[in-house]
């Protein structure tokens, strides 16, 4: 919890404030969860502070919360294309990605039990925080405008697509919420793009994809074989 409460202050989320007349306040609670990895072991333990967002009230508190995600034929096509191709594949996770999300709401949060607040402050949001309606959407945008300056364009038939291409090589990022795909011709630029990615937002490098929506990547010299219960793709 603490350390959850560090990163939101250091992104500078929110902003100590008295509750203004006429304005309205929404509760935050606590949300605890406990990650695995591909193998059932355990990953880490996980806090995370979230905004009551089923409270909110549209045209008050948000307006668009719509976000694309990446179709799952998207992925498959994705794929077979990196394995015709023999491309490396790589997966990437962005640090608590819903945190970038510039808000342009005025929105007012209490804080969740268990944190010091001797003067009753509410907490005025700066950033987008998890649990708002318009979190996803407002990430995604952010994502979006930070690769178009890099040359990357959607793909007009799945908008979680991103490519760059040239002459000489193709860039492929497939996104899905704050896990992101990457694949293309050319391992420098991909490289690029993942640090890129890290001084501006934080990733982990999750190196060569292996597990992804609950299905698992094998990696084999002629092929990439997907395996999900009772079924097997190989590409």
């Amino acid at each position: 919890m603490q350390a959850e409460i560090h990163v939101l202050q250091a992104n500078n989320t929110w902003i100590e404030v008295d509750l203004p007349l006429g304005k309205r306040v929404i509760n935050s609670k606590w949300v605890y969860k406990i990650k695995l990895k591909a193998d059932g072991s355990l990953e880490r333990y996980k806090a995370r502070m979230v905004i009551r967002g089923n409270t909110q009230k549209e045209g008050i508190d948000y307006t668009e919360i719509f976000s694309p995600l990446v179709k799952m034929t998207t992925i498959r096509t994705v794929i077979a294309l990196a394995a015709i191709r023999k491309w490396s594949f790589y997966q990437l996770d962005v640090n608590n990605a819903f945190l970038h999300g510039d808000l342009y709401e005025e929105v007012y949060m209490k804080m969740p039990e268990g944190l010091h607040n001797p003067n009753n402050k509410v907490r005025k949001l700066q950033k987008s925080l998890y649990g708002m309606k318009q979190a996803s959407q407002q990430w995604h945008s952010k994502l979006a405008n930070f690769l178009k300056p890099q040359g990357y364009t959607q793909f007009k038939h799945d908008y979680s697509l991103f490519l760059r291409h040239s002459r000489t090589h193709l860039t492929i990022a497939a996104v899905y919420v704050d896990d992101i795909l990457l694949t293309g011709s050319n391992p420098i630029k991909i490289q690029s793009l993942k640090q890129s990615l890290d001084s501006t937002f934080g990733i982990k490098d999750l190196g060569q994809l292996h597990y992804f929506l609950g299905f698992e990547v094998s990696h084999h010299p002629k092929a990439l074989l997907l395996l999900r219960e009772n079924s097997l793709r190989i590409y």
